[in-house]
């Protein structure tokens, strides 16, 4: 087990760009102190070979630049918030809109573009706490609030703790919006790769990705991960849905509560299998359908659509203006919990 932070390089502001790497006898962790940002997780495939699974970029200024949120800790309000406002006890909230009129991650200054502080996790010898701040009106968000998010190792997994504190009533809903790819991070499409989502139920939504406030059964429709099957078979079937979105781009309601299964991905390729694992209602399922083509990925990669899958454990999108979904309002303190297994 080791645990070493050192520079990686300067942001487009001159800042200096911390790398944490987390290591043990079956995982290699590598986080950037720009976004709180999963740069690089390595494990083994089936023949005992290195194998870098998440998509990223070679610089922090590369990682700024472009604007997929890759590896990125997404909030103050992650996923997308309708009409760019939302009900706060007797007043309404006005938000950044920018995408559609809507509000997508928090607007244009959320945590997926803030500076963290990162230091060894007191008391522990496996995980680094990051810790940054969002001042009070940021993108017409109320109330000073501190994130902390700390990485820590569990034998083959990644644990992902958020907690934040705030002085005023406010909202939070955290993500990690790393894109995977299980065959390699280089290695191209990921329509291959096998599902498993523990969820009956996905959230209906229209055109723009806001959910209605209804509840659909995934069975009988391309939307079913009860049983394994791969991301691509369905994808391009004559459902509203998917066609909208150009793939898969939802919210799945996830069985039970606590910390439980949320889903099983695995790369064919190098046999590389990967569990998620959640407190939180529901996880978004999204298959890359609109990055860009990069050419300046790390260690030279080419991406374009669909080469990864991402795995968005969150709170349900547009929460604060559905009262029949859990509630995502934030009073002194919140706390989450993910962790990926791989």
């Amino acid at each position: 087990m080791s645990v070493s932070i050192r520079d990686f390089g300067k942001s487009t502001t001159g800042e200096t760009v911390k790398l944490a790497v987390l290591k043990n006898d079956f995982i290699e962790v590598q986080l950037l102190s720009y976004a709180a940002i999963i740069h690089r997780i390595i494990v083994s495939d089936r023949k005992g070979n290195p194998v870098d699974v998440v998509l990223g970029y070679g610089t922090a200024a590369d990682y700024e630049l472009n604007t997929d949120s890759m590896g990125a800790a997404v909030g103050r309000f992650a996923n997308r918030i309708a009409g760019a406002q939302f009900p706060l006890y007797e007043e309404i909230v006005h938000v950044t809109a920018n995408q559609h009129g809507n509000c997508l991650h928090s607007g244009l200054h959320g945590f997926s573009h803030s500076m963290f502080d990162v230091e060894l996790t007191p008391g522990e010898t496996d995980s680094v706490t990051m810790t940054a701040v969002s001042p009070a009106g940021t993108d017409g968000f109320p109330g000073n609030m501190t994130l902390t998010i700390q990485y820590s190792l569990a034998k083959s997994g990644l644990v992902i703790r958020y907690g934040a504190t705030t002085d005023a009533p406010t909202v939070c809903n955290m993500t990690n919006h790393s894109y995977f790819n299980l065959n390699g991070h280089a290695s191209g499409s990921a329509l291959g790769h096998r599902l498993t989502i523990d969820a009956d139920y996905y959230l209906e939504a229209d055109p723009y990705s806001i959910p209605t406030g209804r509840k659909l059964p995934v069975e009988g429709t391309p939307m079913d991960f009860t049983e394994e099957k791969t991301l691509g078979l369905d994808i391009g079937a004559d459902f509203a849905p998917l066609k909208e979105c150009s793939g898969y781009d939802q919210c799945y309601i996830i069985r039970d509560s606590g910390l439980r299964h949320a889903a099983w991905a695995v790369g064919p390729e190098t046999g590389i299998r990967m569990e998620v694992l959640t407190t939180l209602p529901g996880m978004h399922l999204y298959s890359a359908n609109f990055l860009a083509p990069v050419t300046d990925g790390k260690d030279g990669a080419h991406y374009a659509a669909r080469d990864a899958v991402c795995f968005e454990t969150e709170d349900f999108p547009d929460a604060p203006n559905h009262p029949n979904f859990p509630d995502a309002a934030a009073g002194s303190a919140v706390q989450l919990h993910d962790d990926l297994s791989v």
